[in-house]
């Protein structure tokens, strides 16, 4: 555990170095809006794989800005924000478009009240209306934009708040999340329905860099002095048609067999390693994983069932595992259908020794197989970089 949030600590080092370049502002209006119009960038890496790039402006009553994306396929969303004189968003444009692509562009207008948040989705001819709850600290979320997510630390840090309970508000979509901002002198934390993600900020609250790896999403952010939004966009758009595209991050897989006369059916989320370090940070020790991605692991069977010997009657379940360097245990959850980090152990059925080996050749993207071994015997196994956890199954 230690090594994991010392590299944590040392990738924040890094961001604040990466930041220093910035100008000090003498004097800021309220909501640490500037005074004069200031451009930035950042670059979000998974792994090996860069999957966003963005470029923004802000003035003291405007916040606009560029994003290209690559998963699943290339994206462009521009955005422009109306600012309130304390750093809140009151509108909201978004337009999102797909190059080479001969699709109309989605533009989604989202009007921020006292107590809502409204916005008109308009693709082609079509035009519909959302409108969710909204109130307090209210910030949108716009999909791998960290300058709006900058916009938030700002003001916090304008108003003097060390910890700010907020809400999320995705334009067009009819749900919001909880947000928690934590802010010191140079750092600070993000919650969110991901999980936790640690930031490096200047004195303005501005963001120098942010590290997910305690979270589900696991990218780094990285600020830089510029980047061409337009020439990434293109590259990217001709990646995706010679086929090197990034695709999605986690696809949604599933792994089915019959032992025995029951029906066994395993349904995950599949992601990849991406030149990362797989054990002990992607999967950290000590701490339970949703054994996959997105979504919580579903596990159904039809008959009942002994796994490593503990009985688990035939029905729908979650699968977790606790990982560590000593061994691993798979947990048999009741609780169905919920996000991957909605993990309550007062739902556990059973927790399960596992058995594990070092793989010859490391596997790439993170794979479960339901194996038969008998008229009525199987094996689980779970598989990722160069480690492979597996337990017996047995009809009953």
């Amino acid at each position: 555990m230690r090594i994991r949030y010392v590299r944590i600590a040392a990738a924040l080092a890094l961001a604040t170095a990466a930041g220093a370049w910035l100008p000090a502002e003498a004097e800021t209006r309220p909501g640490g809006l500037p005074r004069q119009e200031e451009t930035g960038a950042f670059v979000v890496v998974l792994g090996r794989d860069t999957l966003a790039v963005e470029r923004y402006t802000r003035t003291a009553g405007r916040l606009s800005g560029t994003v290209v994306s690559r998963s699943p396929r290339t994206a462009v969303r521009t955005y422009v924000a109306t600012l309130r004189p304390d750093g809140s968003i009151s509108r909201l444009e978004v337009t999102s478009t797909a190059p080479g692509g001969n699709q109309p562009p989605t533009v989604n207008t989202t009007e921020f009240t006292a107590d809502s948040a409204i916005t008109t989705v308009q693709r082609g001819d079509s035009t519909r209306r959302v409108a969710v709850a909204a109130t307090g600290f209210v910030v949108p979320l716009v999909s791998f934009s960290h300058a709006i997510y900058e916009q938030a630390l700002m003001r916090a840090r304008s108003a003097g708040a060390d910890s700010v309970v907020g809400t999320l508000v995705p334009p067009g979509n009819a749900q919001t999340y909880a947000l928690t901002l934590r802010l010191s002198a140079d750092s600070g934390q993000i919650s969110n329905i991901a999980g936790l993600q640690r930031v490096a900020v200047d004195e303005r609250g501005r963001l120098l860099g942010l590290n997910g790896m305690e979270s589900t999403q696991k990218f780094i952010v990285t600020r830089v002095s510029d980047v061409d939004v337009a020439a990434m966009a293109a590259e990217f758009n001709r990646r995706d048609a010679a086929g090197q595209g990034v695709g999605p991050l986690s696809p949604r897989d599933s792994a089915v067999a019959d032992v025995g006369g029951a029906h066994l059916a395993v349904d995950y989320g599949r992601p990849f390693a991406r030149g990362r370090r797989v054990m002990g940070e992607v999967v950290p020790w000590g701490e339970v994983w949703r054994t996959g991605a997105n979504a919580a692991t579903g596990f159904t069977t039809t008959r009942d069932l002994e796994i490593g010997g503990v009985t688990v009657p035939a029905g729908s379940y979650t699968l977790w595992t606790l990982p560590s360097q000593q061994g691993w245990k798979l947990i048999v959850n009741r609780q169905t259908g919920q996000w991957g980090t909605e993990y309550h152990q007062e739902q556990d059925l059973a927790r399960i020794d596992m058995q594990t080996r070092r793989l010859d050749a490391p596997v790439e993207q993170f794979t479960i197989r339901i194996e038969p071994t008998g008229a009525n015997a199987g094996v689980l196994r779970l598989a990722w970089d160069d480690t492979e956890a597996f337990v017996p199954i047995r009809v009953k």
